[in-house]
């Protein structure tokens, strides 16, 4: 377990990257280096579905990478994307960290245990171009000491010269671009990726009823049109919300999505654009 943090030797961190990459090569799914279960306690950690990938779980240490999260996904623009994602060899790392002159990062108690260092989000394009992207909340970079300022600085640099020596885009996110309405509306979204069997039969009829009901009553409130298609096609208001959110993450119902999406607001306010489902 990687919380046993005071403990590291050489030979416990290279036991993790054998025990990393094994499990890689045996599961179908990708498998992240750092997962929250080797943290005892790590702010607003997280383990979450991907509803995107079937059977794929996703580790986050941050509201922030799980929001982000949403907003790869949303995008439609790659065709995979690795999380908490290894920059391995270590040998280039610390080649780096030399070429640099700086000091490779090493395992808290250790003076000599060169830290693994992960990248928060490994992706590749449909277009065959990877790029990757570290998240970074800008409350906690306020908050740092010289120090520790100076310290995560030595990290970027590392890491971003450790990709763009490979050709690929190094990318520092920082929060104030992804605590917002749009992240918050994406999360609401994303649970309804996926449609029962039983829903998705109705989705291209329910898509048309929902077309003509904002057309005839543009001021009405959205749960009380979500709530006529659901009378009017003999489902539950809840079916209903499953088949809102769906289209709306599938783009099937265009909406301004900076307004925050509750039901008791008027249809108008978000301009709902229906691209009817053949």
């Amino acid at each position: 377990m990687k919380s046993r943090r005071d403990r590291i030797t050489a030979t416990i961190r290279d036991g993790w990257i054998r025990d990393w990459k094994l499990q890689n090569e045996r599961s179908p799914h990708f498998v992240p280096f750092s997962k929250t279960q080797d943290f005892k306690s790590l702010g607003s950690k997280s383990r979450s579905p991907d509803f995107a990938e079937k059977g794929q779980d996703r580790d986050f240490f941050s509201t922030n990478e799980r929001h982000f999260l949403y907003r790869l996904r949303f995008s439609n623009k790659f065709s995979w994307i690795k999380e908490q994602y290894p920059l391995l060899p270590l040998e280039k790392t610390i080649s780096i960290a030399k070429e640099l002159k700086v000091r490779h990062p090493t395992y808290p108690y250790t003076s000599s245990v060169h830290f693994i260092m992960t990248t928060d989000f490994y992706c590749r394009t449909i277009f065959g171009e990877e790029v990757v992207y570290s998240i970074k909340d800008k409350k906690d970079l306020i908050k740092l000491t010289a120090r520790q300022r100076v310290n995560l600085e030595i990290k970027f640099r590392i890491e971003r010269v450790f990709w763009e020596s490979q050709n690929i885009k190094w990318h520092l996110i920082t929060s104030d671009s992804i605590k917002d309405v749009f992240s918050q509306n994406l999360e609401q979204l994303y649970a309804s990726y996926s449609l029962n069997v039983h829903l998705t039969i109705f989705r291209a009829r329910w898509l048309r009823q929902f077309d003509l009901f904002i057309k005839e009553d543009s001021n009405a409130k959205l749960h009380i049109v979500v709530n006529r298609v659901a009378e009017n096609m003999n489902l539950t208001f809840q079916d209903s919300v499953s088949l809102f959110q769906h289209c709306l993450w599938h783009k099937l119902i265009i909406a301004n999505l900076n307004i925050r999406l509750r039901y008791e607001i008027r249809v108008a306010e978000f301009q709902f654009k229906v691209n009817i489902d053949d």
